[in-house]
């Protein structure tokens, strides 16, 4: 038995179980505890989605097209309530992303359109626009 402990085989052993046990002892000790759902990131995030999607809602211009559409406010609050947080956030932050007028760049880019194919047509039927 004496001679079994003697080998180097047991003693790179027992050097490693002690360095592996001694990395073991480091590890930081942590705590959890119940955390209340009002509390939780996630509940504050769907609140501000909710609100955000029911500030638009409450515009005349949308209620009057949902109305047209047959939707009435109980139906609505129904869907939007069945509505789950990655939805209701995607649809929250591309209401925010909306402009009231639009920019303009779409406008400005179908006038250019427009010029050049005006243009282009000019010039292949040969003919001139001058402007006195």
């Amino acid at each position: 038995m004496q001679s079994i402990l003697n080998t180097t085989l047991m003693r790179h052993t027992a050097f490693l179980l002690i360095a592996v046990m001694s990395m073991f002892s480091f590890v930081p000790k942590a705590e959890a505890s119940f955390v209340p759902t009002s509390m939780t990131m996630a509940s504050e995030l769907r609140a501000q989605d909710l609100a955000s999607v029911q500030k638009v809602l409450e515009h005349k211009a949308v209620k009057a097209r949902l109305s047209a559409l047959g939707y009435s406010d109980a139906e609505i609050s129904a869907k939007l309530s069945a509505v789950d947080d990655s939805e209701l956030h995607s649809l929250a932050s591309q209401l925010n992303a909306l402009e009231a007028g639009g920019d303009g760049l779409g406008i400005i880019i179908g006038l250019l359109v427009i010029v050049l194919l005006v243009v282009v047509i000019l010039k292949l039927s040969d003919k001139t626009v001058t402007i006195r």
